[in-house]
C-alpha cells in the first residue's frame, strides 16, 4: 500500500514521515509531499473557507493532483481531499486526517466510492482542555484585563464582576459536550473541587463526577457553561437567546470549541445588556477580527485568536496517533475511527 502523506505549516511533511513509519512494517511504503502557502494567514483563510462550505471551495492545483494520483492513502491535516483529486487516484482506498474534524474532506463522496475516512479525534485533547481551563480563569479573574492595564501604567483592582468574583470549589461547571476534550476538561476541574454538569446526547463512559443532564437544566444551573461539543448542521447556533436567557445573570460562557455553535450577535447582547457576567471566546465567524468587530467593545470578554488546540505537541504527535489508529484496523478490524464505515 502506498501513503502519500501532505504536510502543511503546522505539521511538516518530515514530521508525518516520522509518525508514519510503524506502516512500513506492514509492507506500506511511506513518501510525503509539502503542501506550500504563502504564509499562514493563507492557511486559515482557505480553512475557514472550507471549514464554512466543504471540500469542494477548494481547487486543487494540477501539480499536487499529480503527486497525489498513485496513492491508496493519503494522509492530510487541512489539505482538502474533494471529488476532483479522488476521481484522479483510482487506487485510493483510505483518506487518513489528522485532527477530529473532517470538513476538508467530501466524506458523502469518499463514502460512494467506498473510500473509508480516518480522524484523529481527541489528538489536541490535551491543548484544548488546558486552554479552556485557562480561559475560564482569566475571565473571571480579570487576568487578561488586569495586565493590559499594567502594561499600560493603570493599577485597576475592580472590573465589571467587582463583588461577584468567584472562587471555584462548588461551583458549578456545565459542559456541552463530553467527547475526549469535554472529558479532559472535566478531569481537570474535578481537581477544582468544581460540581461538574454535562449535556451529550452521544456521552459514553461517563465518569463517576460528571453528573449527566438535560441542556436546559445544565444552563439554569451552571455558574459556568463551556463548549464541547463537534459542530454539525443539527446544532447550528446551538446558543441563541433563548439559551443565553437561561443561564444565571452571574454566569461565564466559554467557547474554545466551533464559532457555529454559537449565535455570535445573540452573545453579544447577552454580554452587552448584562444577561450574563462575562465570557471567553477562541472563536469567531470572522477570523482574523475587524477593527469594527463588536466583540472589541466589550469590558467583560477575554479573547484570543484561535489559540486553544495550537500546541507543538498536538501537532507532532498526530500522525503517530492515526499511525496507531490504521495498525488497529489492519490488525484487528477495529474501526472505531472510521468515520464513513
Amino acid at each position: 500500500m502506498k501513503i502519500v502523506g501532505i504536510g502543511d505549516l503546522l505539521i511538516p511533511a518530515q514530521y508525518i514521515l516520522e509518525g508514519l513509519k510503524s506502516l512500513e512494517k506492514k509492507g506500506c511504503t511511506v513518501e510525503v509531499i509539502q503542501w506550500n502557502l504563502k504564509d499562514y494567514e493563507e492557511l486559515q483563510n482557505i480553512n475557514l473557507r472550507v471549514e464554512k462550505e466543504g471540500a469542494e471551495a477548494y481547487q486543487s492545483d494540477v501539480s499536487m493532483i499529480d503527486k497525489l494520483k498513485d496513492a491508496d492513502f493519503i494522509v492530510t491535516q487541512f489539505f482538502p481531499i474533494n471529488k476532483i483529486i479522488m476521481d484522479k487516484c483510482p487506487k485510493l482506498k483510505m483518506i487518513g486526517v489528522l485532527r477530529g474534524g473532517v470538513e476538508n474532506v467530501n466524506v458523502d463522496y469518499a463514502t460512494q466510492k467506498d473510500i473509508l475516512v480516518f480522524n484523529t479525534p481527541g489528538r489536541n485533547a490535551n491543548a484544548v482542555a488546558d486552554f479552556t481551563v485557562g480561559m475560564l480563569i482569566a475571565e473571571c479573574r480579570n487576568i487578561a484585563r488586569s495586565h493590559k492595564n499594567l502594561m499600560q501604567v493603570h493599577w485597576v483592582r475592580d472590573y465589571m464582576n467587582a463583588g461577584r468574583v468567584p472562587d471555584l470549589s462548588d461551583k458549578t461547571v456545565g459542559l456541552i459536550g463530553l467527547g475526549a476534550i469535554g472529558k479532559k476538561v472535566a478531569q481537570r476541574l474535578n481537581g477544582f473541587e468544581m460540581n461538574i454538569l454535562a449535556y451529550d446526547p452521544y456521552a459514553k463512559e461517563v465518569p463517576e463526577y460528571v453528573k449527566m443532564c438535560t441542556l436546559e437544566d445544565l444552563l439554569k444551573k451552571s455558574d459556568f457553561v463551556s463548549m464541547h461539543c463537534r459542530l454539525t448542521k443539527d446544532n447550528y447556533h446551538l446558543m441563541d437567546k433563548n439559551k443565553f436567557d437561561l443561564m444565571k445573570e452571574t454566569a461565564y460562557f466559554i467557547n474554545t470549541a466551533r464559532s457555529g455553535l454559537v449565535n455570535e450577535q445573540d452573545l453579544y447582547d447577552a454580554l452587552r445588556n448584562n444577561k450574563i457576567l462575562g465570557a471567553a471566546i477562541d472563536v469567531f465567524d470572522e477570523e482574523p477580527l475587524s477593527k469594527n468587530n463588536p466583540f472589541l467593545t466589550l469590558p467583560n470578554v477575554t479573547i484570543t485568536p484561535h489559540l486553544a488546540g495550537g500546541t507543538s505537541d498536538a501537532f507532532l504527535n498526530s500522525p503517530k496517533l492515526l499511525a496507531k489508529e490504521v495498525l488497529a484496523y489492519i490488525d484487528e478490524r477495529i474501526d472505531s475511527f472510521i468515520i464513513n464505515k
